[in-house]
């Protein structure tokens, strides 16, 4: 029976995208490379932000280079994370919902541990998670199954009792390794087919159906 569930946050809990392409654009501008659209940004992401510059800077792009751009990306976004992002429609309504059914919630992000903690706490400000992790010194990224070491640790609760919901395959194949069950958030930065393609076992439309769906697996 599930009695939890863990959320990513890109993609899935809000619209980020503005902030992190506003910022990792400054980033590449600011050390002479060219800058991208919204929606290539939206590509970028999914596995930590380096991957995400290693993907925004031209093919042969140095490593000094690439970590010169990573540098001015997080000296810009942890002052500018929290002015364009946006909700998405129903999610705090989800949120609720699942709590108030004695869900315990939570979140596990591949971004700056400090800079997810700021953006939640800035956007759910009444919502009470029980954790919100990110990355940090010796703790492996999604999709790494170690990434749920913390998650397993707070909650007291075995795999299979979590669901873990992400919009990305990397969010996909981290639930199914961890053996969590797997939500896959269409409304955010990949395609359905993607994330079916991936094995995502629920595939809600919307953060309503997500509830719905969720909650009628408890209520069997």
């Amino acid at each position: 029976m599930i009695k939890a569930v863990v959320f990513d946050l890109d993609g899935t809990l809000l619209n980020t995208i503005p902030d992190i392409a506003g910022a990792l654009n400054r980033a590449l501008a600011a050390c002479g490379l060219p800058t991208h659209s919204v929606e290539a940004c939206k590509t970028f992401i999914g596995g930590g932000i380096r991957e995400a510059v290693r993907k925004a800077v031209p093919a042969g792009t140095s490593d000094e280079m690439q970590e010169k751009v990573l540098a001015c990306y997080k000296d810009d976004y942890r002052f500018h994370c929290a002015e364009e992002t946006d909700y998405y429609p129903g999610v705090k309504e989800m949120l609720s919902e699942l709590s108030s059914a004695g869900l315990a919630l939570g979140v596990l992000s591949n971004k700056t541990e400090a800079t997810a903690q700021k953006i939640i706490r800035t956007y759910f400000p009444d919502t009470e998670f029980r954790f919100v992790l990110g990355r940090a010194d010796g703790r492996p990224l999604k999709p790494d199954p170690g990434a749920a070491v913390p998650v397993l640790e707070t909650l007291g609760l075995k795999p299979e009792e979590i669901a873990y919901a992400g919009d990305s395959g990397t969010d996909i194949t981290f639930a199914l390794a961890v053996g969590m069950l797997s939500i896959g958030t269409p409304w955010g930065y990949r395609s359905r087919q993607e994330l079916a393609d991936r094995g995502a076992v629920l595939l809600p439309s919307s953060p309503a159906e997500l509830a719905e769906q969720l909650l009628e697996r408890i209520r069997k």
